[in-house]
């Protein structure tokens, strides 16, 4: 789901300019970029779709605030963060919503088709690359039309950065999903955070593991790799 490439420019020919996507987007559902307006259709929580999964979750992943992850590249946790897409972008229990996708690698890029494979719809999700979202990006960050977006693993996110996206999500009513390439602990993550999770899988058995760090009480889950296709 990721190609191994190396990038010149932080930003690449091929992501989507957040003005022309906004311009597409008004032209294909015509009211949604009213100045001064919010969408007013909000669920409060967000579902994977996999009964086990949203039962340990206690529903889903909270809008109004950021979850955060620790899923090292390499142990393949994305792919049960691929099902919470394929539910926000295909609106399977509640109505589509606009996705961000914005990766800060600086050797990997995402490879669309194969998530697309996996059922996230292309209408429906944006992707781009930014070292420093926080900055780059801050115009996308405070639009309320995403109501879901990922910050792939940013390497200087400073404690303001962490307040900054808790505050716009908390004021526009998204859910701002933080991934970092190293698993998370009591002491090591974004303190404001409403959840934080370690996920990877299994290579022996096929199973992922998702487990609580903060947020909720202290368990896990794993759940084998045919249900998540």
């Amino acid at each position: 789901m990721f190609v191994k490439e190396k990038m010149s420019k932080p930003l690449e020919t091929d992501i989507i300019n957040l003005s022309s996507a906004e311009t597409e987007i008004a032209k294909r559902f015509p009211g949604s970029m009213v100045p001064g307006k919010r969408l007013e259709f909000q669920p409060q929580k967000l579902g994977s779709c996999i009964e086990e999964i949203d039962d340990f979750l206690e529903g889903g992943l909270p809008f109004n605030g950021v979850t955060e992850f620790g899923m090292p590249l390499g142990r393949e946790g994305r792919v049960l963060l691929l099902k919470f897409l394929v539910n926000a972008t295909r609106g399977i229990l509640t109505k589509p919503m606009w996705t961000l996708w914005v990766s800060s690698h600086n050797d990997f890029k995402v490879f669309p088709p194969a998530w697309f494979a996996r059922g996230v719809s292309a209408s429906r999700i944006v992707f781009t690359h930014s070292e420093a979202p926080a900055q780059d990006l801050k115009r996308a960050i405070i639009n309320p039309l995403f109501k879901l977006i990922v910050l792939d693993s940013p390497q200087n996110f400073s404690r303001d950065d962490c307040f900054f996206v808790n505050t716009q999500a908390r004021f526009n009513q998204q859910l701002i999903i933080l991934l970092r390439n190293f698993f998370l602990s009591n002491k090591q993550g974004n303190v404001w955070s409403k959840l934080r999770f370690n996920c990877w899988k299994q290579q022996s058995n096929g199973r992922f593991v998702l487990k609580t760090v903060r947020g909720l009480p202290r368990r896990q889950i794993s759940i084998h790799e045919k249900r998540l296709r």
